[in-house]
Parts: structure tokens; C-alpha cells; sequence
């Protein structure tokens, strides 16, 4: 009898990477600029602070999920995986930077951020929840 092989599902797993990250990434970010008016600022005279969510949360989600098969073939070449806490720490770094270079593209991406305090605690708190969320795909995934 033949063998059946599990289907592929890599392709399916960075599509829904993608969609939970732009939603919790949007979310923190609309809560952020809701409660910290003067430290996070959504829109510019031509973008909605819709549009700025879709443009600056969309383009944050976009490299998250695409670090995952980097850090994967990394750990491929290795052969050892990176552990939780590897895993928070390059996310935390990833979002702090990547926060950084949006924010400074305000005028394209329409959000501004005030200060380097004010972004490490967005990606302290992005990393968090990401790291929540990235934890429940990956046992999903196993399965």
C-alpha cells in the first residue's frame, strides 16, 4: 500500500502568520495612538488614520512573517532551533527598528512616533502579544 505524505501546509501557515500579525499588530497600534495621543500619531493630512494602520501595520506584519523562514533555514544550517526566548528578543529587536524606519517615514506611511522611548515600549508591548499570538500558530502547526 502506498504511503500518503502530509500536505504542504508552510504556504497556508505564512498566510495565516500574516493576517493574525496585521490584526494584533493593528490593534496595539490603534490602542497606542488612542491612549497616547501625543506619543503616537496615526495619519497625515492625505493618509486617514485608517489607511495609516493598513500602510505602517501592514508593512511591520509583512517583515515579521517574513523573518520566519530566514530564522528557519538559519536554524536549518544550524541544526538546533532557537529557543522562546531567542525567538522575543529578535522580535523585539526586529520591531523596534522596523518601528523606527516607518515612523521615519511618516509622510508615506502615515505613523509618527514621538520618541526611541516610546517606540521600545510599542515594541515591548508588540513583542508580547506577537510572541503570544506566533506561540499559538506554532502549536497549531505541529499538529
Amino acid at each position: 500500500m502506498a504511503k500518503v505524505s502530509q500536505p504542504d501546509r508552510s504556504g497556508m501557515m505564512m498566510v495565516v502568520s500574516y493576517t493574525l500579525l496585521f490584526i494584533v499588530n493593528s490593534l496595539v497600534i490603534t490602542i497606542a495612538a488612542t491612549l497616547f495621543p501625543s506619543a503616537v500619531v496615526l495619519g497625515t493630512h492625505a493618509l486617514s488614520s485608517l489607511w495609516a494602520v493598513f500602510h505602517s501595520m501592514g508593512t511591520l506584519s509583512l517583515v515579521n512573517t517574513f523573518t520566519i523562514p530566514f530564522v528557519r533555514g538559519y536554524e536549518a544550517r544550524e541544526k538546533r532551533m532557537f529557543t522562546s526566548r531567542e525567538w522575543m528578543a529578535l522580535y523585539f529587536v526586529e520591531n523596534a527598528v522596523m518601528l523606527w524606519i516607518i515612523s521615519r517615514f511618516s509622510q508615506e506611511m502615515g505613523l509618527g512616533i514621538s520618541s526611541i522611548v516610546a517606540i521600545l515600549v510599542l515594541a515591548l508591548v508588540l513583542d508580547t502579544v506577537q510572541g503570544t499570538v506566533m506561540m499559538a500558530i506554532e502549536k497549531m502547526r505541529v499538529k
